[in-house]
This record gives C-alpha cells, structure tokens and sequence, in this order.
C-alpha cells in the first residue's frame, strides 16, 4: 500500500523573512511539502497553474495583485486549492473579505509551527477550526480594547477591572477553568467563581519566576512539583511590569474538556497579560506605591532608552550648518528626528511626533523610528514611497491606535534641492536669506502615518539658496506657554 502523498504548500508573501520563518516551520513535518514560494499575487497563480499545491498560504497585502483578488482567482480557477490567509489581530474586515473571496480558514502571524500544521492539515480536509474565527477575533480585540480603555478612566479600579474580565473571559474560554491572580495574595478573577478547589500556592510562585506564557499539556511533568494533572492543556502567563521587572501577578487557564487547543490562543493570552499589566499600573494595586515607584524608575530608564535611539550629533556637511534638539516633556516622549545617510552623499531629514505622550508613545516612536530609517534607505530616491510602506507597516503590526505625524526629505547638499514629503506634520519654515522673498511653509502632502491603509502622499520639492534656513518643530513649540503669563483659554 503506498505511503499517503505529504501536502503540497505553496507559501506567498513579499516579505522573505517571512517566506523564511514559514518554510523553517514547514520542514519541521514530513506530511508537509513546500513546493513553491511567490512574493506577489500574480506569481502565485503562476504557480498554482504550474504546481497544482494543495494550499497555499496567502498574505493579504501581497503587491501586483492582492492577497484578496488571488484568493478570489484561485477559487474560481483551481476550486480544490485551499486558501490560508495570514492576517494580523486587526485586520476584521480584511479576514471577512478573505473568507467571501474563498479562504478555506485564516491564520494570525505570531501563529506556532504546530499550530501552522494543523491549520495546513484542517484545511487540505477542507475544514475550519472547531470555533468561528471571525467572532473570536473580534471578541478577543474588544476584550483588549475594553482594557486599554479602562486605563484611561478616572473612575477606573480593579472592581471594574475584575468586572470586565468576568464579562469577557469565559466567552473567550469555554470550557475552562480561568483564574487571574495578582501578588501577594488577591484572586482578581475566577471561573467558575463556586468551584471548590483554586490553584496550588506553588503554581504561583513559580509564575514569579517566569518571564513568558507557559504551556502544560496532559501527561507533561508539573515543573511545580503538584500532582495536578490537565485534561487538556493549561496556559500560564505572567503579569509583568512594564519593562518585565516586576511579577505583579499571573493568568491560569485550564482546559477541562477538549472542544478545542487552547495552545491557540497562547499568543493573545500573553498579550492579555500584557494588557492587564497596564490597566493595573494605572490604577493602582495593593502594592500601588511600589509599583507607582518601580513604574517610575522604568520610565526613567526607558527615557534613556529613547535618548539613545536619536542621532548622537548633527552631520557635518560642508556649507551646511545643522543643527537639533529635543526636550521631553516627560522622562518619555512620542517625538523624534533622525539624520539618515543616503547614497550618492544624500541625507534624509527626518522629524516626527507621535499622537501621545507617556510610555506607550515612546515604545511607538521606537517602531515609527526604525521602520522610517530602513525604507528612507532602502528606497532613497522616493520619500512618497517610502512613507506608504511605513504606513503598511504600522498599520498591520500594531493594534494600539496611535498615528504619528512626519515630515520626510532627501537633501542634495551638492544641488540645495529637498525633496519630502509631508505625513499631516506642523509645516517647517524655509526662511529666505534674500530680502523681500517670502517665507515659504512646507505644508502636508498627505495624512499622518497609521490612519488609514490608502493614504497616499504627494511628493514636492524646496530648493535652498546660500542664506536660507530651515526651521523643522513638532507641537511641543507650538503649544507652549508663558509660565509666568500662561495662556489664555477662550
């Protein structure tokens, strides 16, 4: 009798880290075979009219022809090709028209190699997970909205807390036993709440102990030492302080049936615990007053963090003189400018601000920083360009809701001439060194980065003559006052 035929996976993404990390994982499993790799739609059906693969892994934002149009394409073409496309936790209505276009299933990208593998078999069989995707996704990022509104409010305690989890979490986990403890001693949240018997003392202390979400699954060693034993699987995930220096508590879920894996949603757990960490921080515990000092001190090492991201010193370049400076308001901020070298003795000038202030802004600024200095390089001639890439970026690996305002050029030091782009910043000034000329205002181009998926940014040009200065600022300048005559409200 021959051996069963492994599955044939096709995998198409523009990112080849991407391609990478997926092709690792499919070698890992002898019933799967990668037989081909595209990094845009139309090489994808090139490939499925050449290779006829079983399933293909598909990434929505795929360029040339979208994930969504391939999808659609392969369905009418090749009905027994199997579609997973690979979205992010945002991505709602992008999932749904995935789904109507003829997506067997889709996969989040922080997904597991074997929860990749199940997904690939369950869908060679033409099955979807045992659960709707589509309403857990968007039960999960309401949960995690909930909580990061929460934060915001004055009247927010961990009453309300414990109320939110109560509402959401075993709709999330069914069939699970769930608790939520914070250290030393309170049980913010349990279910069932009647249940005679809660976690073993030893099963939180060694959550104090570790720095990740943790999988026990049945028949697995207790690395606490208690005899109990899962039915299922069992998440653990510690609540850390922003920073990780700090346990301020853990999450225990356990299955006690087997309706589904929730290894599944270890990613969104660890997240969960991410989530309530903050909440927790903002409004205050039994140890509020070392966490509120412990809180600090990382806001301050974080502030240093930030300091050390921007550019050291100005460049040098001969018959320019440049020159930058940045005060927080905060020991953080969500500003920031860059001086990125080009080819051809090219600089890109860079300055931004991000739509917060705080720790949450400074950890934005870090991702807008490094993605804006690695398309500004890899695309040196296009700032347009470029910026629409960045905004991709933010737009499907963060979840947060903030934007950030950037003003972007290319300097020719040898010509004067500045190409940018202007993402809805406060306009520079480009002051004249001739008298009578008028004072130029390098007004936006197109909207801030991170609002909308198909915005796009017009590019223009400022020329520089001998005299001429360039002044670039965020709104720290413009909304400042007078401390000893502050402003007047009207």
């Amino acid at each position: 009798m021959n051996a069963k035929r492994p599955i044939r996976v096709v995998i198409a993404d523009d990112l080849a880290l991407m391609r990478s990390g997926l092709r690792a994982f499919l070698m890992a499993y002898p019933d799967l075979n990668l037989v081909g790799e595209a990094s845009d739609g139309e090489e994808t059906l090139q490939l499925c009219e050449l290779l006829d693969p079983d399933v293909v892994i598909m990434d929505l934002k795929i360029p040339v022809l979208d994930g969504i149009q391939a999808t659609r394409l392969i369905h009418q073409r090749w009905p027994s090709i199997r579609v997973l496309a690979l979205v992010n936790f945002r991505e709602k209505a992008l999932i749904q028209s995935a789904l109507q276009a003829g997506a067997t299933d889709y996969l989040s990208k922080d997904i597991t190699a074997d929860e990749l593998a199940e997904a690939i078999r369950r869908a060679h069989q033409g099955r979807r997970s045992a659960l709707s995707k589509t309403k857990l996704g968007a039960a999960q990022a309401e949960l995690l909205d909930g909580l990061t509104q929460l934060a915001t409010m004055a009247s927010a305690d961990l009453t309300r807390l414990a109320g939110l989890l109560r509402q959401q979490l075993p709709r999330l986990f069914p069939g699970c036993q769930i608790d939520v403890h914070l250290f030393p001693d309170q049980n913010l949240f349990c279910y069932p709440a009647d249940r005679a018997e809660h976690m073993p003392e030893a099963l939180w202390d060694w959550v104090k102990g570790s720095r990740q979400a943790f999988i026990v699954a049945a028949g697995d060693e207790i690395p606490w030492g208690e005899s109990i034993e899962p039915e299922g699987e069992l998440i653990l995930a510690p609540i850390l302080s922003p920073g990780g220096k700090q346990t301020l508590g853990g999450i225990c879920i356990l299955q006690i049936s087997e309706r589904y894996r929730i290894r599944s949603r270890l990613a969104f757990t660890q997240e969960l615990a991410d989530r309530i960490a903050s909440t927790v921080v903002t409004i205050g515990s039994p140890r509020g007053g070392y966490i509120h000092k412990d809180m600090k001190q990382e806001l301050v090492d974080a502030g240093k963090i930030q300091a050390g991201i921007l550019p050291e010193k100005p460049p040098r370049l001969r018959g320019w003189d440049i020159a930058a400076r940045l005060e927080p308001a905060l020991q953080t901020s969500g500003d920031f400018y860059d001086f990125i070298p080009l080819t051809n003795n090219n600089w890109g000038i860079l300055i931004a601000d991000v739509s917060d202030k705080g720790m949450g802004a400074a950890l934005f600024m870090a991702l807008s920083n490094t993605l804006l200095r690695t398309y500004a390089i890899q695309y040196a001639t296009l700032p347009s360009f470029a910026l629409s890439l960045v905004n991709e970026r933010i737009l499907s690996d963060t979840r947060n809701g903030m934007f950030v305002t950037t003003f972007y050029g290319v300097l020719e030091p040898d010509t004067g001439r500045l190409r940018y782009v202007n993402a809805g910043h406060n306009p520079p000034y480009l002051l004249s060194g001739q008298k009578g000329k008028p004072v130029d205002q390098l007004r936006p181009t197109g909207m801030a980065l991170g609002v909308d998926e198909n915005a796009s940014w017009n590019q223009k040009i400022a020329r520089f003559t001998p005299g001429d200065m360039l002044v670039l600022y965020t709104d720290g300048v413009t909304e400042a006052q007078d401390p000893v005559r502050p402003r007047r409200m009207t």
